[in-house]
């Protein structure tokens, strides 16, 4: 794909979203799927003070509707259905390796992290269109 990663893709922060959308965990699952909707985004990311805990994704809004949580889900808190510990990279990463984890651990998006703050969210649509992009 891209010979040069860093020339032709550029790197993670080259790409990402700078300000992505969070939830607190103790938001109800109706409330942080309000907030999806409205934002127009498939992932948030849930942050205890400035602590990523989790991320919440399309993915898990629709196995919510299911009924693996049962009656009354709209009031549990996001906690519930959030995946926990997410995978994180660094703003540096080449778009090319945060593309490869992408495809490789099945999931849509990575927290961008710089140091210990959340700075940006990298997702499937964002790898594809640098990937694209570079081949242009």
């Amino acid at each position: 794909m891209c010979e040069r990663p860093s020339a032709r893709c550029g790197a993670v922060r080259d790409w990402m979203t700078k300000q992505p959308t969070t939830v607190a965990p103790d938001c109800s699952i109706g409330a942080a799927l309000g907030r999806m909707r409205r934002a127009e985004v498939r992932h948030l990311l849930v942050v205890d003070v400035d602590r990523l805990v989790g991320i919440v994704s399309h993915r898990d809004w629709r196995r919510v509707q299911g009924g693996e949580t049962g009656a009354g889900w709209e009031g549990q808190p996001v906690t519930r259905i959030m995946t926990e510990d997410p995978v994180t990279v660094a703003p540096e990463t080449p778009v090319t390796a945060a593309a490869r984890a992408l495809l490789e651990r099945r999931i849509g998006c990575l927290p961008v992290r710089d140091g210990g703050a959340i700075v940006g969210i990298f997702t499937t649509s964002d790898a594809l269109e640098a990937l694209l992009s570079a081949l242009e």
